[in-house]
């Protein structure tokens, strides 16, 4: 999330998350000896510790997926990619990455999150989705503090091209003036998203990904160990003037000396499996 005071500077704060679960390290051939009975070994029911019921390479004592289909990778405690449901991982950085940030929402260029070095380890699937955390308001404000829930963002698929990594959202705010008037505008909000390359990578909506959010609407799949974040936040008056970020018209406004304030909010989660 990101909140910007006129005159105060920028405070950044993350909201992330996810999992347990992981990417296919296991020979799911049978490694264990079953014969698919149920039996462990060759029907013999006096395995005991050493049976390996499913045949998925884990012996059924370490294994919090019974029953995994035949032949499918699993991770270290015996669970399928079938047989798990993204959650939310609980802390940040997240696997070992490294996070950058750069620019300013409310500037030209618009603020940049960079993640690299993420360590995949044994999961299967990484997803980071956008605004899900429900006690963060995101939106934009002219005229102080955004009020949830007039002020969050909606999704704007006339702006948005999210295939290709690209989604807007929009809202309306006021703005506060000198003369105590607090005209209407128009806010929007732009992500783009790229791999490490520069690659866009597409969102998609959270029932897509199967990912159970919070709050969340979108999100992206994350499937190398880096990637980019490039959001800016704009406004346009009722004119239907160019947009502008947020704070560029703020200063060029006249607005109080003191008591107004220009905010704009937005925040990242990690989901995985």
């Amino acid at each position: 999330m990101i909140v910007n005071y006129r005159n105060l500077g920028t405070v950044l704060v993350l909201l992330v998350g996810c999992a347990k679960g992981g990417a296919a390290t296991s020979d799911a051939s049978g490694s264990g000896g079953s014969d698919g009975n149920g039996s462990g070994i060759d029907g013999n029911t006096s395995c005991g510790e050493s049976c390996d019921a499913d045949g998925d390479g884990v012996l059924d004592p370490n294994d919090q997926c019974p029953n995994t289909p035949a032949g499918v990778p699993v991770n270290f405690v015996g669970c399928a990619d079938s047989q798990l449901m993204p959650t939310l991982h609980p802390t940040f950085p997240a696997y070992g990455l490294t996070f950058t940030s750069a620019g300013n929402p409310g500037r030209a260029g618009g603020l940049t999150w960079t993640y690299s070095g993420i360590q995949r380890g044994q999961l299967f699937h990484i997803y980071w989705v956008i605004c899900d955390d429900p006690a963060t308001p995101c939106g934009v404000s002219l005229d102080g503090a955004i009020d949830a829930p007039a002020e969050n963002w909606t999704y704007s698929a006339v702006d948005s091209n999210a295939a290709a990594g690209k989604v807007a959202f929009t809202n309306t705010t006021h703005i506060l003036l000198a003369d105590t008037t607090a005209p209407q505008l128009t806010g929007r909000l732009t992500v783009i998203i790229t791999d490490s390359a520069d690659v866009p990578i597409p969102f998609k909506d959270v029932a897509a990904l199967m990912v159970p959010p919070r709050d969340a609407k979108y999100g992206s799949e994350i499937t190398g160990t880096g990637f980019k974040v490039v959001a800016i936040t704009e406004v346009q008056d009722t004119a239907g003037s160019a947009w502008m970020p947020y704070l560029d018209y703020y200063d060029a406004a006249s607005t109080p000396d003191t008591g107004a304030t220009a905010a704009s909010s937005f925040g990242g989660s990690f989901y995985d499996k």
